[in-house]
Parts: structure tokens; sequence; C-alpha cells
């Protein structure tokens, strides 16, 4: 899989960050969350954390 990076704070790579890749799926990068009120995970699942603004510019780069 490639990935292309549309979001993130920072500019290395080890930032929260949003990706798409060539499979046409997006990929999150943040900092895992095990436990939360109301999450419920899957087996194979894992559930990530990402500042709102790295969401926000995501969105923007999608164009929606």
């Amino acid at each position: 899989m490639n990935l292309h990076r549309i979001a993130g704070d920072c500019r290395d790579e080890d930032c929260p960050a949003v990706y798409l890749s060539d499979r046409g799926t997006v990929v999150f990068q943040g900092d895992v969350v095990s436990l939360a009120n109301g999450l419920r995970l899957g087996q194979g699942e894992q559930a990530v954390e990402l500042p709102l603004t790295v969401v926000r510019e995501a969105i923007r780069a999608l164009g929606t």
C-alpha cells in the first residue's frame, strides 16, 4: 500500500496525521485509545485519537 499524507500537525513523520492510500482508503496516525466510555472495539481494530485541527485539515484537503 502506498500512502499520501493529506493532513498533519507537524512536518516529521511521528505525529498525528491523515493519509490517502492508493487503494481508495483513508489511514489515520495518532495516539492509540484503548479505554474510553462508549468505545467498543472489534477483533483486530484499534482506535486512534487525532486533534480536531488535523481532522478539519483532512476534510479541507478532500474538498468536502
